[in-house]
């Protein structure tokens, strides 16, 4: 009887023992755990995180597309006559365009990366550095109605290429050549600079 008794308390604490015991989340470790989410570069914890890699997929893949079409003819050499980087670059912006002839607005910057690059812009064109920012977007802006907001147009030549500012470039996700950012007027606009060719773009970026 003392040896039944023995071991059916031995099995009762190694039950208990094997039992976890947690204690409640208190309010400072759920603002812990959502400030490691919101600073979290895994896209499985943070949403953000998870935008800036679909974006990154996107643009590999442009890229990897572009290098595959920039050969022969249509690779850009180093040459003193314009006619030669021309000739090149209408044969690139040829290929791409046929490549991508069912691109469409939207297959890079997609409603939830437009959106997400809406809000990291807004912030840098408020108050008097915003004013600033704002007036160096209008000193080499093309001309009105110059430029065909359409994936696949090309950027006119004619037309000089207005500077981002830094300040709005720091924000962005960095981009790998011959992709670069333009903004002309209030719509940012991804550039291929080797084919001169609007790749994507976003309506109203500049609030």
């Amino acid at each position: 009887m003392k040896v039944s008794r023995f071991l059916v308390l031995v099995a009762f604490v190694t039950g208990c023992g094997s039992t976890a015991v947690t204690s409640p989340q208190t309010p400072a470790d759920a603002a812990r755990k959502a400030g490691e989410a919101k600073t979290s570069t895994d896209p499985s914890v943070n949403p953000d995180a998870a935008l800036m890699a679909d974006f990154k997929v996107r643009i590999d893949n442009y890229i990897a597309l572009h290098e595959q079409l920039a050969r022969g003819g249509a690779k850009l050499r180093e040459s003193e006559d314009p006619k030669v980087i021309a000739d090149a670059k209408a044969w690139l912006a040829a290929k791409v365009q046929g490549a991508r002839a069912d691109a469409k607005h939207g297959d890079i910057f997609t409603p939830a990366i437009r959106a997400k690059f809406r809000r990291l812009l807004a912030p840098e064109l408020k108050g008097e550095e915003g004013r600033d920012t704002r007036a160096v977007l209008k000193d080499d802006a093309p001309a009105p109605g110059t430029i065909k907001f359409k994936v696949n147009a090309k950027y006119p030549e004619a037309q000089p290429l207005p500077t981002v500012p830094a300040n709005l470039l720091l924000t962005l996700p960095t981009l790998p050549e011959p992709l670069e950012y333009r903004i002309v007027g209030k719509h940012l606009i991804l550039l291929d600079t080797s084919a001169d060719l609007v790749v994507d773009y976003i309506p109203n970026a500049i609030p």
